[in-house]
């Protein structure tokens, strides 16, 4: 289509925290902003600035600039300086359902906060991929237009087309053109300020811009040469031809006249002869096209006016599609898969703050909205695409794994305030003085009946024995100990006690509540009875479960009948990709475990819950070059192996010491189910996968075949499923052999391509996760509706909260249930207090293709909490449902 209008954008793409530590970086943010500001007070004719999609850069600059906030602010209001919608620019697949919401949440509150406008334009220039339900997400903020580039090939949709969300929610989207976000900044800027388009090379001499570098001592070649005084150069000869170009090349991508020409790259900075440039570009091209400095707003304004839209391309659901056709827009599904420890760290942190401490301290009433602000802040500020896809150097991940720290700790501050404010405020009606109970928290929408392992202590004077009122219990430790009474208005006293570890079985345990038990003392010592494990075997009325020589196990549903022969055997294969893409080496060899000799033994056997161990030495290529190393080492890998009382899941824990370099650690289970599809959750939704990879010779990208997950991946045949239910594992694979893969390190190098002529290898080691690690996941076997499977993980990753408590002073029952929703294929992602403080928000959603009922009753909201109208109880196919109660 004839281009009549040009619009461009000036624009960066700023990387939080990236090639440098945070703090380096801001450095460098200082220089961007304060050169980008100048230029908006200087010239009045600069339309505006995008400072990317994202707003956490301006609290990031105004710490260190607080003197300039003033300006900032006006810039904001004014439009000229375009912050948000988002707080963060994250990598997608590694992170929850709800670190997307509060995202968008923290995004509006940063760009209200400096006086802004929240865009109605979702700019996406990061996340490999794009989950399925954006455009629910988005539309529910009232977000218009979403615009990404990954995930995306060039064949499946011109540059608009209609994006929907799996209930039917849709935006306008754009994959830009041919070269995505930086058409203008390279094919004009470019040209017309260096004299070059494509070209890398700089050339000594040529400008007089001061470079300089650091040599003292060996700094390696990951010190780069910083230009002290880069010169604003501007040819205008070149600008014609430069234009004329750039449409030449992009032409058959945009659908409509108005052409969208992107100024901006990694890190860029706004040009200080930008205005003087775009009108040279309109003298030169007045009566063909008209040319204007806009915004994206104001492209989709001028877009929109030609789009025909029931003509228009549609795409349904999650975009990760590899680069068939195409330039530069790459999917790189390794990110899913690089730094494990940081996906589980961001896995413990958000389950702590949003499973568990938000729940209790909507139950408790208490007022902690500003450590769980803190606590949220913290993890989104760890959730910026290469940081949180684990493509940075060390410095980097280790800033990171102290703020998921940080995270948990405050989670964990809230949680315990909250249930010590419950257990003070029991009644103590018709109770002795020196009554010892226990508490049991849910923080689950639904009864549980659980196994949970206790570390007690109470007081010496109930005796040897223990007993708790209703509960079967499972013994494992029983010691003569003390411990402290803090008091603070006294020294740290000390109470005489007895220590015990067990199992208890707690029934009924009231959803979204609690319950209390009494402790007592036995006088006589309890029988031993029959336990789970004999020998090799564990058994319960649900699964035979046998751990084999070689440390696999062979498990028997009883229910069915049906054999799995071999699970959780190890496999490891050569590595040469870095953190955005496996690549495998010249002759790649898969080493597996099993053909091991393992030693086997049974580490814990009750009624209750039994464990039973496989160690092993599992020997691969110590390192991987252009090839796998011959000189091989070993890694100690411990699988215990639990089965508790009534479980249709084993639950499996894998520790290792990883002594290699440059492999691919999997975990694989034999399923047998033969299928052409595998199923995961995703954000709000579960998504059905081909299994079949496709054939992808002759593709930009190769296409591979892992798949994302967040809480579980499961096969099934119509008579038999299987499902792997890993915490903070989030890359999985079926092949067409019916094995299904789990990933539990990939270990590569830091390759950081910030240009494709030049790629730079560091001397960082995290990437390879050596040392030691812990992964857990459980293997479910039961007959559950596939919808049902996102509470069954979330039973078996958040359990019950417990504490043991004196006589309380309040008028709280004993037992209490805040609201029970009555329908597990309806899975609640949060409880927390209202931002506004009035009552209590209940977020869920319905991952099924029917309409579903809870019992449940408030005020509809969006996911910004602003209200909507009364709740019937009904949440649409696929829909996600704010509730204020």
């Amino acid at each position: 289509m004839k281009v009549n209008k040009i619009d461009v954008v000036s624009n960066t793409h700023w990387d939080r925290e990236f090639r440098f530590s945070f703090e380096k970086t801001r450095h460098n943010l200082l220089v961007m902003l304060d050169t980008t500001l100048d230029i908006l007070e200087s010239d009045k004719n600069y339309h505006s600035f995008t400072m990317d999609g994202h707003s956490i850069m301006i609290d990031d600059y105004l710490e260190m600039r607080p003197e300039r906030r003033e300006q900032v602010e006006k810039f904001v209001k004014e439009g000229r300086l375009i912050i948000g919608p988002y707080y963060t620019l994250p990598e997608e697949f590694t992170i929850s359902h709800e670190a997307l919401i509060r995202n968008l949440m923290f995004g509006r509150e940063t760009v209200e906060k400096y006086g802004g406008k929240v865009p109605v334009v979702a700019y996406t220039p990061a996340s490999w991929g794009q989950t399925g339900q954006y455009p629910q997400l988005l539309s529910d903020f009232g977000i218009k237009y979403m615009m990404f580039y990954r995930g995306i090939s060039h064949h499946e949709a011109p540059a608009e087309y209609i994006w929907k969300a799996p209930d039917g929610s849709e935006v306008l989207a754009s994959r830009f053109a041919l070269y995505c976000r930086y058409n203008w900044y390279y094919q004009v800027h470019r040209a017309v300020t260096r004299g070059r388009v494509w070209s890398k090379d700089y050339k000594w001499g040529e400008f007089d811009e001061a470079p300089f570098r650091r040599a003292d001592g060996f700094v390696g070649p990951a010190v780069n040469y910083d230009l002290k005084s880069s010169v604003a150069n501007y040819n205008k000869e070149n600008l014609k031809k430069a234009i004329l170009d750039m449409l030449e090349e992009e032409k058959g991508h945009f659908t409509t006249p108005v052409f969208l020409g992107m100024n901006g790259h990694d890190i860029s900075v706004g040009f200080p002869r930008e205005s003087e440039v775009i009108e040279d570009a309109k003298k030169a091209f007045e009566g063909e096209i008209e040319i204007e400095h806009t915004n994206l707003e104001g492209f989709w304004k001028d877009a929109e006016r030609y789009l025909e839209k029931d003509k228009m391309t549609v795409l349904r659901g999650e975009r990760r599609a590899y680069l068939k056709k195409g330039k530069w827009t790459y999917l790189m599904p390794g990110t899913i898969s690089a730094r494990t420890y940081l996906k589980q760290a961001d896995f413990a942190a958000y389950t702590a703050l949003c499973y568990i401490a938000e729940p209790l301290n909507a139950m408790a009433g208490n007022d902690s909205k500003l450590y769980l602000h803190r606590g949220w802040q913290y993890l989104l500020s760890n959730h910026s695409h290469d940081a949180n896809g684990g493509c940075a150097p060390d410095c980097v991940c280790k800033d990171m794994e102290y703020r998921y720290r940080k995270a948990q700790d405050i989670a964990e501050i809230v949680t315990e305030d909250a249930m010590a404010h419950i257990a003070k405020n029991l009644s103590p009606k018709g109770q002795k003085e020196d009554i010892v109970q226990l508490v049991v928290y849910n923080t689950l929408p639904f009864k549980r009946d659980v196994i949970v392992p206790l570390d007690i202590e109470v007081p010496e004077t109930l005796g040897e024995g223990v007993e708790i009122d209703g509960a079967k219990l499972q013994v494992t430790l029983s010691e003569e100990s003390s411990i402290f009474m803090d008091n603070i208005w006294d020294v740290p006293t000390i109470l005489q006690s007895r220590h015990y570890r067990l199992y208890a079985e707690m029934r009924d345990v009231p959803a979204m509540g609690y319950k209390t038990f009494e402790i007592k003392g036995t006088p006589e010592a309890s029988c031993e009875k029959a336990g789970i494990a004999k020998g090799n075997r564990l058994e319960n009325d649900k699964l035979s479960v046998t751990v084999n020589k070689n440390g696999t196990i062979d498990v028997i549903y009883k229910k069915t009948g049906k054999e799995y022969k071999g699970l959780n055997f190890y496999t490891s294969q050569g590595e040469v990709g870095n953190a955005w893409n496996h690549r495998s080496p010249e002759g790649d060899k898969k080493f597996s475990s099993i053909d091991a000799n393992a030693k086997i033994y049974v580490a814990e056997n009750g009624e209750l819950s039994a464990t039973i161990v496989s160690e092993l030495q599992f020997e691969v290529p110590e390192s991987c070059e252009v090839k796998q190393s011959d000189v091989l080492t070993q890694i100690p890998l411990k699988t215990s192996y639990t089965l508790q009382k009534d479980a249709d899941f084993v639950k499996v824990c894998v520790e290792l010491n990883n002594t290699a370099k440059d492999h691919w650690l999997r975990v694989n289970f034999p399923t047998g189910i033969k299928t052409e599809y595998s199923y995961s959750d995703s954000h709000f939704d579960i998504v059905k996968r081909n299994v079949k990879v496709p054939d992808s010779t002759g593709w930009v990208e190769r296409a591979y075949g892992m798949q994302p997950l967040r809480t579980f991946a499961e096969v099934c045949d119509g008579e038999n499923s299987f499902a792997v239910m890993p915490k903070g594992l989030f890359e999985y694979e079926v092949f067409e052999d019916t094995v299904m893969a789990l990933t539990l390190i990939r270990a590569c190098r830091i390759k950081l391509a910030v240009s494709e002529e030049k790629v730079t290898e560091l001397p960082d080691e995290g990437v390879e996760c050596p040392g030691k690690h812990t992964f857990e996941y459980a293997l479910n076997f039961g007959e559950d509706e596939i919808t049902t499977l996102p509470n069954k993980a979330a039973e078996i990753f958040a359990n019950v909260k417990c504490a043991v408590c004196g006589r309380g002073k309040g008028s709280l029952p004993l037992e209490s249930s805040l609201f029970e929703i009555g329908n597990k294929n309806v899975h609640v992602t949060a409880v927390k207090k209202a931002d506004d403080g009035n009552g209590i928000i209940v977020r869920m959603f319905n991952p099924s293709e029917e309409r579903q009922t809870v019992n449940l009753k408030g005020v509809k909201c969006k996911m910004d909490e602003t209200a909507l109208g009364d709740f019937d109880g009904t949440v649409g196919a696929k829909k996600i449902v704010t509730v204020r109660i």
